[in-house]
């Protein structure tokens, strides 16, 4: 399934009064495709988080990178398994996919995008990023 970048995501936060989830509902429901990842898969995405993640989300995940205080509303803490439990593999997919748009500086990265992730690649960063939170 290709889904266009344009479409406007809410920020991953754990923050209540920020978070905001305006996922497709059909997207939401969707299960991750993308088959675990083998170690090897393991070190590219971690290479991948640190070069394009991390100066928000932190090398460790739990949202506190060096530009995290720049931010209004502060990247979500993917160490947090509760918070985790909360968010469907769809609406990480589409969070990546497409980015904070108005909400938060999260860019897209999805195949339209500038980053032009394929899917393949969205959904296995779903797999990388539940690293952090102890669930995949």
């Amino acid at each position: 399934m290709v889904l266009t970048a344009s479409l406007m995501a809410g920020c991953l936060t754990t923050a209540e009064s920020e978070a905001r989830d305006d996922t497709p509902p059909e997207i939401a429901k969707l299960e991750n495709p993308a088959p675990e990842l083998p170690d090897s898969r393991v070190r590219y995405f971690a290479r991948q988080f640190k070069g394009k993640c991390a100066r928000c989300h932190g090398a460790d995940g739990s949202g506190g990178g060096e530009e995290a205080q720049a931010q209004d509303v502060p990247p979500a803490d993917l160490t947090d398994a509760a918070y985790m439990r909360t968010r469907s593999d769809g609406q990480l997919y589409y969070q990546i996919l497409a980015g904070g748009g108005d909400r938060c500086a999260m860019p897209a990265f999805g195949p339209e995008s500038d980053h032009g992730w394929t899917d393949d690649k969205i959904w296995s960063m779903v797999h990388f990023i539940r690293r952090f939170a102890g669930q995949d």
